[in-house]
């Protein structure tokens, strides 16, 4: 009888810790969901733009720039520069653009959490514009890079406008738009003319009457765009005939659907060196008004 109340004893204790280690474990339990959870410390993120699903998508006319960054591009707008993001699948139609090209594009506007003042543009289409360059879309002045005397520097270049086009020339010229006629400054005999060819013309017909008129002056030689190295960009023709005191071209290129003709006189003397590539540059940013 005494060995079954010590059995009872011992039962009942054994019992009692079980139940009291159970209770221990479920407060502990309780203890570490109630406990902060540990985080890692993270970046602050600059706020996010808030776009409406519904977003209005805008037109847009403007030049362009270039790349401020990979997803990034500048855009002059009534003349005026301003940044647009790129959205999900224009970066190689933006890649594909060049410096002063007219573009046409589409883009929606997002405020900044916070902050809505501030308006984020993105675009959503981008692509050049065919036909005319405004000429409010152009900037007044813009920079252009040469290797002067074997020497790269960079040199400022002023919106002028003719008959039908604008170009950019630089402090070395004066720009008669009443003649059409692009002039050096020290020297009145280095200059260019410039007339903006009809629809329709004929390239064949332009190359025969320049090799009449150049063969006076000496051999007339044909460039090819590839052999060379003048600031003019691309070009449908240029005929070049050198004398022993003159030499002269003719040109013939074409930009966005608009030919332009230049004929260009260069006598041999001092500022030779600096007139070609600045009138080089100058023909190349021409553009259709």
């Amino acid at each position: 009888m005494k060995n079954k109340n010590i059995t009872t004893k011992w039962t009942i204790l054994l019992s009692s810790t079980v139940l009291a280690a159970f209770l221990l474990s479920a407060c502990n339990g309780n203890n570490n969901n109630n406990a902060a959870p540990t985080t890692s410390p993270t970046e602050s993120a600059t706020p996010a733009p808030t776009e409406s699903p519904n977003a209005e998508t805008k037109q847009g006319h403007g030049v362009f720039v270039g790349l401020a960054d990979s997803h990034t591009v500048e855009i002059t707008v009534d003349g005026e520069a301003a940044a647009y993001q790129l959205g999900e699948g224009t970066e190689e139609a933006a890649n594909a653009l060049k410096e002063g090209d007219a573009v046409t594009f589409e883009y929606t506007e997002a405020a900044i959490e916070g902050d809505a003042t501030v308006k984020v543009l993105t675009i959503t289409k981008i692509e050049k514009a065919a036909g005319d360059t405004p000429a409010k879309d152009l900037p007044a002045t813009k920079d252009f890079k040469f290797q002067l005397e074997g020497n790269e520097e960079t040199r400022t270049g002023t919106l002028a406008k003719g008959e039908g086009y604008a170009l950019y020339i630089f402090e070395q010229f004066k720009f008669d738009a009443a003649a059409n006629k692009l002039i050096m400054n020290v020297d009145n005999n280095y200059y260019v003319e410039i007339s903006k060819l009809p629809e329709g013309f004929k390239l064949d017909d332009i190359k025969a009457d320049a090799e009449k008129e150049l063969a006076a002056t000496g051999d007339v030689q044909t460039i090819d765009p590839k052999d060379s190295s003048s600031m003019i960009g691309d070009f449908d023709l240029m005929l070049k005939a050198a004398g022993d005191k003159l030499t002269k071209e003719v040109i013939v290129k074409t930009v966005d659907g608009a030919s332009f003709l230049f004929k260009v006189n260069q006598p041999v003397g001092e500022p030779t060196e600096g007139f070609s590539p600045l009138a080089s540059a100058s023909m190349g940013s021409i553009v259709s008004q």
